[in-house]
C-alpha cells in the first residue's frame, strides 16, 4: 500500500478512532491516547503492508476494532502498573516514611519507584520540576508551551492522589 493509501486511510478514520479510543480507554489514562492512537495506525500500516485487510467488512470496522483493542490493552498495561504501585506501597508502608523534626519526608528508593511507575511523558517533566527548573526552563529544554509543562504537572499530581490514595499531597502548590 503506498504511503498516499496509508494517509487517505487515517484521514478517513482519525475522527472514528479518536472517538472509539475515547469511549474505550479509561478517563483518568486519557493521558495515553496519543501513545494508543499511534499504536492503532502503527498496526494498520503493517496490517495492510503484509496485505492483512481482507475486505469482509469495511476498512473503517476493522480499524474501529483495532482501535477498541489497542485502547483496552492500554488499560490492562496502566491498571497493572497502578496494581504495582499500591503493592509497593502496602508491603513497604512501614518504612515509607522517616520523621524528622515532626516532618514526613519520603525515602529515595520509594520515589524512584513511584516515579518509575508513571508515564515516561510525566516523569520527564516533573524530574525537570523537582530538580527546581522553572516553568520557563522546563518548556525550553522540553520543546513544549509552558501551558503543556502545567498540564502534564497536574496530571501527574493527580495520578499520585489517584494511584497512591493514602500518601497525602506531597506536591502543594507555592
Amino acid at each position: 500500500m503506498t504511503s498516499f493509501d496509508f494517509e487517505t486511510v487515517v484521514k478517513e478514520t482519525k475522527y472514528l478512532v479518536l472517538k472509539t479510543i475515547g469511549d474505550t480507554l479509561i478517563d483518568r489514562f486519557d493521558d495515553a491516547t496519543e501513545d494508543v492512537v499511534q499504536e492503532v495506525y502503527f498496526r494498520v500500516f503493517k496490517s495492510l503492508e503484509k496485505g492483512g485487510f481482507d475486505g469482509r467488512s469495511k476498512i473503517s470496522t476493522w480499524i474501529y476494532t483495532i482501535a477498541k483493542n489497542e485502547s483496552l490493552r492500554m488499560n490492562e498495561k496502566r491498571l497493572r502498573e497502578e496494581e504495582k504501585a499500591k503493592r509497593y506501597l502496602q508491603k513497604n508502608k512501614s518504612d515509607l516514611f522517616q520523621t524528622d523534626e515532626n516532618h514526613s519526608i519520603l525515602k529515595e528508593d520509594w520515589i524512584n519507584s513511584l516515579l518509575q511507575s508513571i508515564p515516561e511523558v510525566y516523569r520527564q517533566t516533573l524530574r525537570l520540576y523537582l530538580s527546581g527548573k522553572s516553568m520557563e526552563e522546563i518548556s525550553n529544554e522540553l520543546k513544549i508551551k509552558q501551558g503543556t509543562v502545567k498540564s502534564r504537572l497536574f496530571r501527574t499530581k493527580e495520578w499520585i492522589r489517584k494511584t497512591l490514595p493514602g500518601v497525602k499531597n506531597e506536591f502543594q502548590e507555592s
